[in-house]
């Protein structure tokens, strides 16, 4: 849609939900649940340092169930917030929005943890691309869900995440009379969800170093 003058495009917190990361990818059942929890917490990692050199984000929190995520968000230069004993992704992202507002926060950027191709450029450019718009998302590659929701203010739309959560986001944007737009940036529309996706990163991606056991199970 045509771009128009739009609000504040200042500084924007990032808030990154995550599962527990023992529960997590469950549907990868080729790695045991070692590797499984190693995979989780590298690319949380990656998404926390994509998030730290990106320029335009001023703060990170990262909001879970899973305490032991405290240490991890931490070193990496990012608050960490305990959703509680009742766990649920929106429940979750409303209690991080929620804080935002005490703070009189002006933008959030709801980034996903399982991100790992996604960089400071990635987030740069979608930030680029969204100025002047109050709601700006990514969908995921298979274009259901959604990977990353900048939202100004952050309680512009309340977060819907889950089945079909892209079509979601979307309908209450236009409800609300936003202004909208949607990106398609490989580093954000890229994730780990089922065997495939794994098959395709290993071939073509787990050469880093926080990825390097993947690559390592392999020659097993």
């Amino acid at each position: 849609m045509t771009k128009r003058r739009g609000p504040d495009d200042g500084a924007v917190h990032a808030i990154v939900p995550l599962k527990v990361i023992k529960k997590s990818k469950t549907r990868l059942a080729s790695l045991t649940p070692q590797d499984r929890a190693k995979l989780t917490v590298a690319m949380l990692r990656n998404v926390l340092v994509a998030l730290r050199k990106s320029r335009r984000i001023s703060n990170v929190t990262v909001v879970s169930a899973d305490k032991t995520a405290s240490r991890i968000a931490r070193h990496h230069g990012a608050n960490f917030l305990w959703e509680g004993r009742r766990p649920g992704l929106n429940r979750a992202l409303r209690l991080a929005i929620g804080k935002l507002k005490h703070r009189r926060a002006k933008a959030a950027m709801i980034v996903h943890a399982d991100l790992p191709l996604l960089t400071a450029q990635d987030i740069n450019e979608f930030l680029t691309r969204s100025q002047g718009f109050e709601i700006a998302m990514v969908p995921c590659k298979n274009g259901t869900g959604t990977n990353a929701l900048l939202l100004r203010p952050p309680g512009a739309i309340p977060p819907a995440f889950g089945i079909e959560s892209y079509k979601m986001h979307l309908s209450l944007a236009k409800k609300r009379r936003f202004r909208w737009k949607v990106l398609r940036i490989r580093g954000i529309q890229f994730d780990i969800d089922d065997p495939r996706d794994l098959g395709k990163f290993m071939r073509y991606h787990a050469h880093s170093e926080g990825f390097r056991f993947l690559k390592a199970r392999q020659r097993t």
